[in-house]
This record gives C-alpha cells, sequence and structure tokens, in this order.
C-alpha cells in the first residue's frame, strides 16, 4: 500500500513538474489567500505581477540582476519545482505596537539566465509580498538592477520624496504624473489605488549599495545613486551576523511591496522587520530602553561645558530619560583636562539627577574597525548610554557593510545607536534593536531662521505614509520658539502632535529646555510616551491634506493630529475608548504660539470636532 502511494505521488510530482516546466509561470499566496504574487519567464524574460483580491497592485514587470555586463533578467528559464516553505513567528517590537506577527509563505525558485545559475526567494505575506535574488558563485561586479514595479492605471495619489544623499528631501503626495521621470527618488514611496494603499521599498539591505527608484510612465525601476558604476560583490565575513546571506547563500536585499486595506494598515504594517533576520542567538536586549532625550544644537548651537548642568536639570524636572551631548563637546579644555574627562565630569552629574547621557561623533573618527571599536570605547568609558554617529558617507556596498559593523559593535558594547546624515533603515532595527532610531529624514534641521529654512507644512503630513513606513525616524520635534515658528505658521498643538504621530522611541526634542518648562502644556510633555500599545490612523486621515493618530499606552490614548495649508474642520469620534474617561484637551490657540487647553470628561459614544488652522493641530490625552 505505501509502496503504491509512493509511486502515485511520484507520478504526479513527474506530471506536474512536466506541465510547470513548459509554462514557465508559477504563484505563490498568502496564508490567507488574498494576495498572489507570479512569477514567470514564459517569454525568457523573468518576470512578475501582484493581485490582492483578484486586483491588479502590480502590473507585469521585469526582474533581473545585471552583472559583469550581463542581463541576468533576459534569456532565464525556471529549471525546478519550488522549494515551498513558511514562516510562522511572533517576537517583540517597540514602536506602534509590542508584538510582531511573522507569518508567511516562502518559495525558493531556481533558474538560469545567460547560462548562470541563478535563484529567486519570494515571500508573500498577508499585507505584501517580497523578492530577492542569489548571487551566483563566479559573478564578481554588480552593475545595475532591472527590478521594477509596474502600477496599475488607476492610482488616485502618490507619495515621494525628492533625492537626497541622506533622505533629507522634501515629501510630497502628488498626482503619479508630477513625479519626475528619469530622476531618482527615495523610498518608501506610496500610492493609492482602489480601495488599497500600496508602499515600494527595501528590506534586509546588508551588502548591496542603497536603492532609490526612477520613473518611467507608470513604473518605477530600482537605481543606485550612491554606486553608479556598480561595486565588487562583498564576499561573506564570519566575523560579522549581517554578512549579506540567507539560507547560506550570498543574496540581494528583499524588493518588497506592502499592500494595505486602510492607513491603519498601512503604518501597522511589519512587513519590512518582518523580513530581516532576529538577533544572534544568546542576544539579550533588555538594556535597551526607549525615552525622551533634550538636546541643545538645534536651539543654541555647540554645547557650553560650562551650561551643561543647566540641561541635565532642566531633564530631570521634565521628567525626561536622556540628555543628549552633541558636537562641539569635542572642544571642550580645561587647564590639565582633555574633552574626555570634561565629558565624564558632565555624564557623571547626569547620572547624580537621573538622566542618561547619548554622545554625538562624526563617522570619520572610526571608518575602520580597530578605529571604531577603541572609539566606542572611549564613549562607553566615560558613562554615555549611546551615540550619535552623523556624517556618513554615500551608502555603497561598503558602506552598507560599515553600517553593520558598527550596530553590531555598538550591540556588544551595550550602546544606544542614533544614525544621522544616514540612509533608511531596512529593517534591521529588528536584528540590532539597539539602533533605535535614526535620522534619514528632512526634520527639523530644515525649519531654522539662521539657515533661512521653511519647511513646508505637507511635508509634515506625508513623511508618516513615506518614510517612516521604513523604520522609526529622528524628526527633532516639537519646535516651540515663536520666531521659529513665525515663517509658516507651525501653531504649538500641530507641532506637539509630531512626538504622538512619528515614530521615535527615543525622542530628541528640538527647542530650549525653558520653552517646555514654561508652556501651559508642560504637564503632557512630561507624560508623552515615545513607544505604543497600539496605533490607529483616524478616519479624518488624507495622504497629504491632514493626518490624525490615536495611540494606546497602557490605559491612555493620546491623539495627535496635523494639518496641512488648508484649514479645515474635522471630526474624531472616540469610538475607540472602552469607557468614559477624563480627557485633557488641547486646540490651535487664537495666535499660533497659544493653545485653547481644555479639561472635560469624554465617552466612548463622543465625537470631536476640531477646527485646525492652516499649519495647525490637535492633541488629546485621554
Amino acid at each position: 500500500m505505501n509502496f503504491c502511494k509512493a509511486i502515485s505521488t511520484a507520478l504526479l510530482l513527474i506530471a506536474t513538474g512536466a506541465t510547470f516546466a513548459q509554462n514557465q509561470i508559477l504563484t505563490v499566496t498568502s496564508p490567507d489567500k488574498r494576495i498572489a504574487l507570479t512569477i514567470s519567464a514564459a517569454d525568457k524574460k523573468l518576470s512578475y505581477t501582484v493581485k490582492a483580491d483578484n486586483f491588479p497592485i502590480i502590473n507585469k514587470s521585469p526582474l533581473g540582476l545585471v552583472a559583469d555586463g550581463t542581463d541576468l533578467g533576459n534569456n532565464t528559464r525556471i529549471t525546478g519545482q519550488p522549494q515551498r516553505s513558511s514562516v510562522n513567528e511572533s517576537y517583540a517590537v517597540i514602536g506602534n505596537h509590542t508584538k510582531a506577527i511573522n507569518r508567511a509563505n516562502e518559495a525558493y525558485i531556481p533558474y538560469t539566465a545567460a547560462g548562470k545559475p541563478m535563484a529567486l526567494f519570494v515571500r508573500v505575506y498577508n499585507d505584501g509580498v517580497a523578492v530577492r535574488y542569489t548571487i551566483a558563485p563566479g559573478i564578481k561586479h554588480i552593475d545595475a538592477e532591472r527590478t521594477t514595479w509596474t502600477l496599475p492605471n488607476n492610482v488616485k495619489k502618490i507619495a515621494w520624496a525628492d533625492f537626497h544623499q541622506s533622505y533629507e528631501g522634501l515629501n510630497y503626495v502628488t498626482p503619479l504624473a508630477e513625479v519626475p521621470e528619469g530622476k531618482v527618488v527615495m523610498p518608501p514611496l506610496t500610492f493609492q489605488s482602489g480601495k488599497y494603499y500600496v508602499s515600494l521599498t527595501e528590506a534586509d539591505c546588508e551588502s548591496f549599495a542603497d536603492m532609490a527608484l526612477t520613473r518611467s510612465g507608470n513604473a518605477f525601476t530600482v537605481a543606485y545613486p550612491f554606486a553608479a558604476k556598480g561595486w565588487n560583490v562583498i564576499q561573506p565575513s564570519k566575523s560579522i551576523y549581517l554578512n549579506g546571506t540567507y539560507k547560506g547563500k550570498l543574496v540581494s536585499p528583499w524588493r518588497t511591496t506592502l499592500i494595505a486595506r486602510s492607513l491603519t494598515e498601512l503604518v501597522n504594517s511589519d512587513l519590512i522587520t518582518n523580513l530581516c533576520p532576529p538577533p544572534a542567538k544568546g542576544s539579550d536586549f533588555s538594556w535597551v530602553k526607549p525615552g525622551r532625550s533634550l538636546w541643545q544644537w538645534w536651539s543654541v548651537g555647540a554645547p557650553k561645558f560650562e551650561d551643561q548642568k543647566n540641561w541635565y536639570d532642566a531633564a530631570a524636572k521634565l521628567t525626561w530619560e536622556y540628555y543628549l551631548v552633541d558636537d562641539g563637546w569635542r572642544n571642550w579644555k580645561q587647564e590639565g583636562k582633555d574633552q574626555w574627562q570634561l565629558l565624564k565630569e558632565v555624564i557623571d552629574y547626569g547620572n547624580t539627577v537621573g538622566v542618561k547621557s547619548l554622545v554625538w561623533v562624526d563617522s570619520k573618527e572610526f571608518r575602520k574597525a580597530p578605529e571604531r571599536r577603541a572609539y566606542l570605547q572611549k564613549v562607553k568609558e566615560a558613562g554615555a548610554v549611546g551615540i550619535k554617529i552623523d556624517f556618513i558617507p554615500d551608502a555603497d556596498a561598503d558602506i552598507m557593510q560599515w553600517y553593520a559593523e558598527t550596530q553590531q559593535d555598538c550591540a556588544q558594547l551595550k550602546l544606544l545607536l542614533n544614525f544621522h546624515g544616514s540612509v533608511k533603515t531596512t529593517g534591521l532595527n529588528r536584528t540590532y534593536p539597539n539602533d533605535i532610531t535614526r535620522e534619514a529624514i528632512r526634520g527639523n534641521e530644515y525649519h531654522m531662521t539662521k539657515y533661512k529654512r521653511v519647511m513646508p507644512p505637507q511635508h509634515d503630513i506625508t513623511v508618516p505614509f513615506t518614510r517612516y513606513l521604513s523604520g522609526p525616524a529622528d524628526f527633532t520635534s516639537v519646535i516651540l520658539d515663536p520666531k521659529e515658528l513665525a515663517t509658516a505658521k507651525f501653531t504649538w498643538p500641530h507641532e506637539f502632535a509630531q512626538a504622538i504621530v512619528y515614530t521615535s522611541p527615543i525622542i530628541h526634542f528640538a527647542d530650549k529646555y525653558q520653552l517646555y518648562l514654561e508652556n501651559p502644556m508642560v504637564d503632557l510633555f512630561k507624560q508623552v510616551p515615545t513607544t505604543w500599545d497600539e496605533t490607529r490612523v483616524l478616519s479624518c486621515s488624507s495622504m497629504g491634506d491632514v493626518v490624525a493618530f490615536a495611540r494606546r499606552k497602557g490605559t491612555s490614548w493620546w491623539i495627535g493630529v496635523m494639518n496641512g495649508a488648508d484649514e479645515r474642520e474635522v471630526k474624531i469620534p472616540l469610538n475607540f475608548l472602552s469607557a468614559p474617561t477624563k480627557a485633557t484637551l488641547v486646540y490651535d490657540g487664537e495666535t499660533n504660539t497659544s493653545v485653547d487647553k481644555r479639561e472635560q470628561t469624554v465617552s466612548p459614544k463622543d465625537v470631536l470636532t476640531i477646527k485646525l488652522r492652516s499649519s495647525g493641530g490637535f492633541v488629546a490625552k485621554l
């Protein structure tokens, strides 16, 4: 009987294999069967399509690398049945919620291209798909990439960002036709089509150059602006955990398509971190603690040694956990003492008032491993718990390995890590949770009168649906100085809402400490969390117009609303509450630097009606 079953199974596999070899098409579906990724080599060109509920998300689009002068997406043939597997796990996260569910169907698909043995790894989730390439033995140089996303014809609007070396370009929401053709734009890029929100980016970039995109018609294709001539393949190092391999094979990063049926699903997706490796076995990141940080550079410039106690004292009064000693400390000198001794003195003082220290450094101090480890060790010995690394070179493949090495060194030394002047995260904060936030965003450094910089309001309300989809970002939120807010007339509630809407497990508040301590919202500044148990995007939100988040921490709900350039009225049902509760409600005041603050009881049946000024906002704690 068993022998007959074995023969039947073998015959079935042979028949299926023959049909598959003839058609050169295969489909992988999500665990809930709603999303389908189809891979094809039927015309000897590797391509794919994506559908959700049979609705076209990505039309037929090319796949393939160009390596050693050969297009490895042409003259292709799938050479065997896919090796199918599944992913089913959960893990703790800090940010929008507390636990990520990682459930997907995966397939390993062997193919040949120009005679080279290649393969695709694909994963299909209930909220998206991802594709990555294996790098065949003998390939020496990556020239380019053909991976493309061909959008459907009914795109309503699209959110995208200008090219910038460290992702500090402006973000926009426009019709598809207004995205510049032939020019580099920076992902994540998010579009609305039918009832879906779809976002395109990459995950688990370890030893490839950073990925950007260029548009041609409805199609966006991978570009490497920081490695225009390509790069020599980096062979895996056993000393680096993130060494560019997956299941023992040298691979490209994942090319990702996030698919959501609502803005709440979009911002809560864990697709990008799900595609990254877990921490190395035996790792302990229980020491990684989120919190709020004072920071003096934006408001007063370089830190003065004799002024540091005032900043630590202010952080303690605000009950904030951190203070960042920014650029300028390396110039401190006193008779008989160098900058390191003085740095230790101020850090020691911070510890006496219960405030931990983060320290700024220029990346040129440690581009190579021995110097990096020695410098980080000195920071650790000075008593700091974290480091902010700035002015990082263009993200070619070598620099992406430098990021991985730095993450590893900081983890081993138990140092929190904040990359500034950097590229976007690609989910590797899952692997190294000490990589707790990073810049790679046009934040409040681009709203400063001394540099004649003014931020347009649309940028603020777009980034939750672009850059923040790839991971936490250090926007350096909450400007309160009336002089700095005079240009665009951002309101105080709008600014405070940044701390609620923008995900950053450590928030570096931009302004002078006096402006927080003397503000009518000081009680809320002392309480606002930086990580959340639950996140909802409220129904009044619209990409490019207004953004409103409700976030829960424990039994408290916080609401943050930021408006764009046009005055509007929005309604917020409080049906996410479970019972009547006391509430602090902060509306725009008569001027942009005043507030209308109210205390009242609200219930799940209530609907708040909020009139928003141009560049206005609203904040509530319930």
